[in-house]
C-alpha cells in the first residue's frame, strides 16, 4: 500500500511517501480543467487515473461522474477511491 508523503494543496503538489510529486500536467485538457489549478487535487486525480488505468484500461473520466474533490478532501487514497468507484461500475477487481 503506498503512504502519501503529502496531500498538497493549492500551490503545493501531491506526493506518495519516496517518490517524486506528482507536478501537473496540462496535456490532459480535461484533467487540467476538473482540476483548477488546485496541485494537491490535480495529483491526486492523476494517481486515480493511473489506478483505474492499471486495472481496465479506461482512465478515470471514462466512468460515469462522482465527487471526485469529495474523495480528496476526505483523504481517501488514490487507489482505495479508484477500487471503490470500479466495484460501483460492477468492474471485476480481481
Amino acid at each position: 500500500m503506498s503512504v502519501v508523503a503529502c496531500w498538497g494543496g493549492v500551490e503545493a503538489p501531491f506526493q506518495f511517501a519516496g517518490r517524486q510529486p506528482i507536478a501537473r500536467d496540462d496535456r490532459d485538457p480535461t484533467m487540467a480543467s476538473y482540476t483548477a489549478g488546485h496541485l494537491g487535487f490535480h495529483g491526486w486525480m492523476r494517481a486515480v487515473d493511473h489506478a483505474i488505468a492499471r486495472r481496465i484500461g479506461l482512465g478515470v473520466f471514462d466512468l460515469p461522474d462522482r465527487c471526485w474533490r469529495d474523495a480528496y478532501e476526505e483523504r481517501v487514497l488514490p487507489r482505495d477511491a479508484a477500487l471503490e468507484a470500479l466495484e460501483e461500475e460492477g468492474c471485476p477487481l480481481d
